[in-house]
């Protein structure tokens, strides 16, 4: 890390340590516990090497199962707990993940997203998984999915994922791509505070016996109480957490006045990248249209679409996927008009692709 303020250039996987190293500072205890897997293995490479400098602990594991499992115990020590994985691997922690919820664990899970189904591309980007990071568990529980487009963007994000993690104690989700995972950026790697651990919060191995499950538990106890009424209470507390709290956790940019637009498209990640630049090149047709790129995936921003929705206007939802964070705009859309731009996999849009879709939407 940088003390004197110089540009380095890192990858976005290098950028997710350098993160977790700005958010644990010189007082916190970070618990990495990972398995290798394209395209986020150079995640693990790094922090093998750079956590262990900082007084925390890089533990390579025997598969993704262990990890997120790990890091779940980790996280009820007062560690910051974090793991990265991509693909297959993502699929293996979503039973971990949901335990973590259950058991009010604060982790962080890093999401190198690849083209899929199953194996896939490991080498080459998607963005397949926005809807898995969200409902991927059985049963209901609650997340924060981030979604950076740039390396810097991804230490921020990161950071910011630990301290989130901290104060809601859920699982949150930093959703990168392969582009975002391996490009290079000349960043500076700023200095900010270390993310406190409450001081209320009773910790594992600091003086408190405390029991965790992962059955339908009483909130106070935390021991077993398998009824409909705990059920009940336990979930909607969980659920709660983030629902209550959305309007602090929400966070997205837009680019030129959405409300001045007869065209909005919305995108995240790497495909925003491509967005932005079709969206100047549309404005120099006096073409009005206007950016919107999540930052925030879940919770979804419902409001803005809603506030947006008072106007008939058209919306153009570009993933590299068959359509999930569409699916979702239509859900809150009901004036307007939503289409889709979609790749499966393994590049984004050029901007000119979105310029010709933009012009379409304009023609339709």
């Amino acid at each position: 890390m940088t003390k004197d303020n110089k540009r380095v250039l890192l990858t976005g996987n290098d950028a997710v340590v350098e993160g977790l190293c700005c958010a644990a500072g010189s007082e916190r205890r970070i618990v990495y516990a990972g398995y290798p897997i394209t395209p986020a293995s150079e995640v693990a490479t790094r922090a093998s090497v750079i956590i262990p400098k900082h007084g925390g602990a890089f533990i390579q594991m025997e598969d993704e199962i262990a990890s997120i499992q790990a890091i779940a115990g980790a996280g009820l020590t007062g560690a910051i707990a974090v793991t990265a994985t991509s693909g297959p691997g993502f699929s293996l922690m979503s039973e971990g993940l949901g335990f973590a919820a259950m058991i009010e664990s604060p982790v962080v899970c890093v999401n190198v997203q690849r083209g899929g189904p199953s194996t896939g591309m490991p080498t080459w980007m998607g963005q397949g998984d926005m809807m898995q990071a969200r409902w991927g568990t059985h049963g209901e529980r609650p997340v924060i999915v981030l979604v950076p487009n740039s390396v810097e963007e991804t230490l921020l994000l990161t950071y910011e994922a630990c301290g989130l993690s901290q104060k809601y104690l859920v699982p949150v989700i930093v959703m990168l791509d392969e582009i975002i995972g391996h490009m290079e950026e000349p960043i500076s790697i700023p200095e900010l505070p270390t993310v406190q651990l409450d001081p209320d919060r009773e910790i594992i191995g600091n003086g408190h016996r405390l029991h965790r499950t992962g059955l339908t538990h009483d909130l106070e106890t935390n021991l077993p109480k398998i009824n409909p009424d705990a059920e009940e209470q336990l979930v909607r507390h969980l659920l709660d957490k983030v629902k209550k709290n959305a309007q602090d956790i929400i966070k997205y940019e837009t680019f030129m006045d959405p409300t001045e637009a007869e065209v909005i498209v919305i995108c995240y990640g790497s495909e925003s990248r491509s967005v932005k630049a079709a969206v100047k090149l549309a404005r120099k047709k006096n073409l009005e249209v206007a950016m919107i790129r999540l930052i925030t995936a879940w919770p979804f921003p419902k409001d803005l679409l809603q506030e947006l929705d008072k106007t008939e206007r058209v919306y153009l939802v570009a993933e590299i996927n068959a359509g999930q964070i569409k699916t979702e705009v239509e859900r809150y859309i009901k004036k307007g008009r939503v289409q889709g731009l979609n790749l499966m996999g393994g590049r984004i849009h050029t901007p000119g692709e979105i310029l010709d879709a933009i012009e379409g939407a304009f023609s339709y």
